[in-house]
């Protein structure tokens, strides 16, 4: 415990000295906008990304935000423009299926026998979990309202986002295909059970999880949404990514998941990323503009409203 506390302090400590200096460069080239006297004048100072409005994030977007994230993702998951994307990802998964058994075994076997690789796996694979994602997200908001850098406090609400939406998302596609994770499986390849039992899949978690990868697909997704932000930091997504495949073998070795169950997490990571960053980019273009949205509605008492954009 002492361990973990200690390492949230450091990493927190890390991330807002980096962001503190990332905000007080004088390069305007660093900078995305610049607030002048008047709170709602907003000047573009470089066109990294172009935003409609900096100030039009509110604190419950990674709430609100959510039915139209769903709805994008989906809408381009099964057009038409996805087909060869579809095909690719099925048979990248049962080509890995194929081989789970043999391409596992030597990082099960380390993880059991050698004390060194235990403690890593475990540090590792912490780095992927919902934890690490919000004092990431801490670390952004903090700076970004003691500064008033609007794109830290709107880097951390979709970071929110990101987690919110691939988390939901994975949660229900692991109690649809209902896959035996490694440390579990009956099967040398890991059974799938389809719909289990909820009753069941809550008592033993590990014999239905472990399709598709939430560390993998929530960690695609907050990278994604960093990196379209700070266009600038060009070590952000090889660092990233590179932190990413460690965390699927730390995932790998503790028996939580099969290499099969990474292409369909990360590229719903990827996805997501794109649809809540994409909000901000002049490169985001859907010729369909139809979107769901919900919002609080503080009219006739505190209450909860619907809109559809078309």
């Amino acid at each position: 415990m002492k361990q973990k506390l200690r390492a949230i302090f450091i990493l927190f400590f890390i991330s807002t000295i980096y962001l503190v200096k990332l905000s007080a460069q004088e390069d305007p080239t660093l900078f995305l906008f610049q607030l002048e006297d008047h709170p709602h004048a907003i000047q573009q100072v470089q066109p990294i990304l172009k935003i409609e409005d900096a100030n039009t994030f509110n604190w419950h977007d990674p709430i609100t935000k959510l039915p139209n994230d769903f709805y994008s993702v989906g809408k381009n998951a099964f057009s038409t423009n996805s087909i060869n994307t579809i095909a690719g990802l099925t048979i990248l998964t049962g080509l890995l299926i194929s081989v789970d058994n043999e391409t596992i075994e030597p990082f099960r076997t380390s993880y059991k026998t050698s004390p060194a690789i235990h403690k890593w796996s475990k540090n590792i694979s912490w780095l992927g979990g919902g934890e690490f994602h919000l004092i990431m997200a801490s670390a952004f908001g903090g700076v970004g309202l003691v500064l008033k850098d609007n794109r830290a406090v709107r880097t951390a609400l979709q970071i929110v986002e990101a987690e919110l939406a691939t988390g939901i998302t994975v949660q229900i596609l692991k109690r649809i295909s209902g896959r035996e994770s490694p440390q579990s499986a009956s099967h040398h390849h890991g059974l799938f059970r389809p719909f289990p039992n909820l009753k069941e899949y809550n008592q033993n978690e590990t014999k239905y999880y472990s399709f598709p990868s939430g560390h993998v697909s929530t960690s695609v997704a907050v990278l994604t949404v960093i990196a379209d932000n700070y266009p600038e930091v060009s070590w952000i997504k090889p660092v990233g990514y590179s932190a990413i495949g460690l965390i699927g073998i730390g995932l790998v070795a503790r028996g939580w998941h099969w290499f099969s169950d990474f292409p369909l997490a990360a590229t719903l990571g990827y996805m997501f990323g794109k649809v809540i960053s994409g909000r901000n980019s002049t490169t985001y273009n859907d010729d369909d503009n139809s979107s769901w949205s919900i919002y609080p509605d503080y009219k006739n008492g505190l209450g909860v409203g619907f809109a559809y954009q078309f």
